[in-house]
């Protein structure tokens, strides 16, 4: 009895881990290139359950006098005690773009980019911009909301340096102001692009290419991070089928209506095993009422 309480419990911390996934991606169905989470429920190893035979071979049960066999194992079945939500795994589909104007919007599309196989599963590599964190290391996004900041460095939203495609923060020409820019599908950043008189390359956004994002980490801001160096399209030139698009805006790939239907069946399942734990209590109050003696 006291399995299918530690069973029914389990299925509610799941299932409370689950709710809070879909709760983050619901909270972030507006937020530029945010890549929604899917949660993965498994069972708890299972059980072989399995019968020693207390009889001799021919079926019969051992006499005194005779031979005996050693048990063998018969089995019974398998047997599961609850569920966990193993981990949550980030999805890169790629999100609808939307036009802005600004012409430090950017976006990325990389649905052309080709799968390979990889421990016998295809799976789709993804374009990052290539960020610079405080501490120095390099961060992964694909939040293309763009500013330049005092000093006149190209910034995330979030204040972090984008890199160029020399793996270094790039920095504008002195008194360019971000409505000077042009910049195409390659990410080349060119200032006063309809003046000959004044025109200059203002650098080139680079973009990091990871083969398998699933071994990416989220480390907040909508920022990922890798224990791997990532490189960029740039390094060698070919382009395996990348395109930036300026002034426009690659939103979250949520589906806000599933979520919300995704929400409300976790509920139900919490609730569900909240009335399988009501039931178990009932019991073993009847079971300690019979048991009890009274003085």
């Amino acid at each position: 009895m006291l399995r299918g309480l530690y069973s029914a419990a389990s299925g509610m911390f799941s299932l409370e881990r689950r709710q809070e996934a879909l709760t983050n991606n619901l909270a972030n169905a507006q937020t530029p290139g945010f890549k929604k989470d899917d949660t993965v429920l498994r069972a708890f190893p299972e059980l072989l359950i399995k019968r020693i035979q207390d009889f001799n071979g021919n079926g019969k049960v051992p006499v005194a006098g005779e031979i005996q066999i050693p048990g063998q194992s018969v089995p019974i079945g398998e047997l599961y005690n609850g569920v966990y939500l193993q981990e949550r795994i980030p999805s890169f589909n790629q999100g609808p773009l939307v036009e802005t104007g600004s012409p430090l919007d950017i976006a990325i599309e990389d649905q052309g980019i080709p799968t390979q196989e990889i421990n016998g599963q295809q799976v789709k590599p993804s374009a990052f911009f290539a960020v610079q964190l405080p501490d120095g290391t390099v961060g992964y996004t694909r939040n293309g909301k763009f500013d330049v900041d005092d000093a006149g460095q190209l910034v995330t939203s979030e204040g972090y340096r984008v890199l160029g495609a020399n793996r270094q923060p790039i920095q504008f020409p002195a008194g360019v102001q971000k409505e000077d820019l042009s910049i195409n599908a390659e990410g080349q950043l060119v200032a006063y692009a309809n003046d000959p008189a004044r025109m200059a390359n203002a650098g080139q956004i680079g973009v990091a290419l990871v083969g398998n994002p699933n071994e990416l980490h989220r480390i907040g801001g909508n920022v990922y991070e890798s224990t791997e160096p990532v490189p960029f399209i740039q390094d060698d030139g070919i382009n395996p089928g990348v395109a930036l698009h300026q002034g426009f805006i690659e939103q979250s790939n949520v589906d806000a209506g599933q979520t919300m239907t995704d929400m409300m069946i976790t509920v139900r399942g919490y609730e569900a095993n909240q009335k399988v734990i009501g039931t178990y209590d009932n019991s073993l109050q009847q079971l300690y009422s019979v048991g009890k003696i009274n003085g």
